[in-house]
């Protein structure tokens, strides 16, 4: 993966002695030829001045960056703090400026008058809302940082400095070669050799090396292309953030340039979305992946999750080498899921994130991530879910729902249903040849997962419930037999004492019809055929009799004729 960053970086980028930020205002320190404070003055950011305010981030946050410009810090002074933040940032300032004069004599002396400079920044910044980011750079004779020669080549002088306490001749991990190396200028921050676990020989940094060698024009690639990645191909699925990290596998001219416009052209991107219907999969606006589904095999992705902690990165899930065609069978899969169900709204990882977030909904953050993720991770390389873990999960929601009495219930176990077939769907487990059916015993005979006698027996019985609980909210304005359900944690014994219960309460409000009667006895005769012990866990047993309540109106067309109201 880290090579394919290095190749975006290589291919795509341009190396700069600056990097990318973003700002509302740049506040400007003026200071003459001789070094002397002048003046402030506040104005606009502008994109086009990248190259001039010489933003460059550190490896270190003291300071954070190598060129005397950063952000200002505009928090609120702590009471055990001796610092203003804005002091602070004043003294990263200087603390900066000594490096780049450290490494290039010829830069001119600052006077660098700071509480002055501090009761001047908050005298100008009073009107301009806490919200707005600040840029804090300087001007020395009316130019710019990045104006000053000087000051561009003591920030490529630092760049080399970086990782020197790790140094030594070894093959770099990314381009194979056998260069100068250091084990401590990876971008990326899920790498440290702060730690002994990461340091061959305890900690010696010195030995660093010989763990993750990078030289140094890999690092300036890998930064190039890392910057890329986070500002064009950074995605969002469920408040989770991810970086899609292409990997091309053909080096042809044309494909690299078809590829690049897919990638890092807003407008390219939007032309093709717009020539077909959108088919979103990550629950993302920005659908990229259905783009690159119908490209051919010449190149991968590499899906990367990322969770920033203290200044450092934490990989929560990395999806590596998954081709165009799996793509492909992952929409083909999302889209059998939403014809067999009739769903209204677009199934996406986000319905699958509904179950897998949190572990009650009245809770008030997601505690339930990591499994999340294992699922994102086994659908897209194809590999099996465990069935009681998934049924765990999805039961708990719709419990949730159920408890509080909430019709929204149905849209839950709907859902539910979903999640369960596109996890069977991606696996290869069910295979979904047929998606129309001619009558009951077809449906039953082809509903995918729901596959023995006991199943289909619990699944029926769901559905004549769900037709009971219809009846009593039509008739009485509440679902009492609800209570009945025991929030879906009934036993082997309950389900099997409740069939003959749903008969008599709907033979009590005259609604046990023909169809009715068709469900009793169809449900009747597959519990029957099913062993006297069901040998089954109880989450299955409720959860099968779920998905019956949830599929009733799709039950309803089968039984019913057209004249008939199944809504009441």
């Amino acid at each position: 993966m880290l090579r394919a960053v290095r190749e975006i970086g290589l291919k795509f980028g341009e190396v700069k002695p600056y990097d990318y930020v973003e700002a509302d205002k740049v506040l400007v320190l003026n200071f003459d030829e001789k070094g002397n404070f002048i003046d402030i003055e506040l104005e606009e950011f502008e994109r086009e001045k990248l190259p001039k305010y010489l933003y460059k981030k550190a490896k270190s946050s003291n300071p954070p960056t190598l060129a005397p410009t950063l952000l200002l810090n505009r928090g609120k002074k702590k009471e055990r703090d001796k610092k203003s933040p804005i002091m602070k940032t004043l003294d990263n300032m200087e603390k900066a400026l000594n490096s780049c004069k450290k490494v290039e004599k010829n830069l001119p002396p600052l006077s660098l008058e700071k509480e002055k400079i501090e009761e001047k920044i908050d005298k100008t910044l009073v009107d301009i809302p806490k919200k707005e980011r600040i840029l804090l750079t300087m001007k020395i004779g009316g130019n710019y940082v990045g104006e000053i020669e000087g000051f561009e080549k003591a920030v490529k002088k630092l760049i080399m400095e970086e990782g020197k306490d790790s140094r030594g001749m070894a093959i770099c991990a990314v381009c194979l070669e056998e260069k100068e190396v250091s084990g401590d200028i990876s971008p990326y921050k899920f790498y440290t050799i702060d730690k002994p676990g990461y340091i061959s020989g305890g900690f010696d940094k010195r030995e660093a090396y010989k763990n993750f060698p990078i030289c140094y024009e890999c690092k300036r690639y890998m930064e190039e292309g890392k910057k890329l990645i986070e500002n064009k191909l950074r995605f969002n699925l469920a408040g989770l953030k991810y970086q899609l990290i292409p990997e091309l596998l053909i080096e042809r001219e044309e494909v690299v340039k078809e590829v690049m416009e897919i990638l890092f052209n807003d407008e390219v991107r939007k032309i093709k979305l717009s020539d077909r219907e959108k088919r979103v999969l990550l629950s993302d606006e920005d659908e990229i992946l259905d783009i690159l589904s119908e490209e051919k095999d010449i190149l991968t992705v590499n899906l990367l999750f990322l969770e920033s902690q203290q200044g450092a990165e934490r990989i929560l899930l990395s999806l590596q080498d998954i081709y165009p065609s799996r793509l492909k069978q992952l929409f083909h899969a999302k889209e059998q899921v939403e014809k067999f169900l009739g769903l209204e709204k677009s199934f996406t990882y986000g319905t699958v994130y509904k179950f897998f977030s949190k572990s009650d909904t009245s809770k008030r953050n997601p505690d339930l991530h990591k499994y999340f993720l294992e699922v994102v991770d086994k659908t897209f390389r194809g590999l099996k879910v465990n069935e009681k873990f998934l049924i765990r999960f999805l039961l708990n929601r719709i419990r949730n729902s159920i408890s509080k009495s909430e019709e929204s219930y149905l849209f839950d176990i709907k859902d539910a249903f979903g999640v369960f077939l596109f996890v069977k769907l991606t696996s290869g487990e069910v295979i979904m040849e047929s998606l129309g059916f001619n009558n009951l015993e077809d449906f039953l005979e082809n509903l995918p997962s729901v596959n023995t006698d006991l199943k289909k027996g619990l699944f029926l019985m769901g559905a004549l419930t769900e037709r009971l609980l219809r009846v009593q909210k039509n008739e009485r304005g509440s679902k009492p037999f609800l209570k009945k359900l025991k929030g879906l944690k009934m036993s082997e014994n309950d389900l099997k004492g409740l069939l003959p219960e749903v008969r008599i309460k709907l033979e009590e409000y005259g609604r046990y019809g023909a169809g009715e009667d068709r469900l009793f006895k169809l449900a009747s005769q597959y519990l029957s055929r099913a062993p006297s012990s069901w040998n089954i866990s109880a989450e299955e047993m409720n959860f099968f009799f779920a998905l019956g309540m949830g599929m009733f109106d799709t039950i309803a067309k089968f039984i019913y004729n057209r004249e008939e109201n199944h809504e009441e």
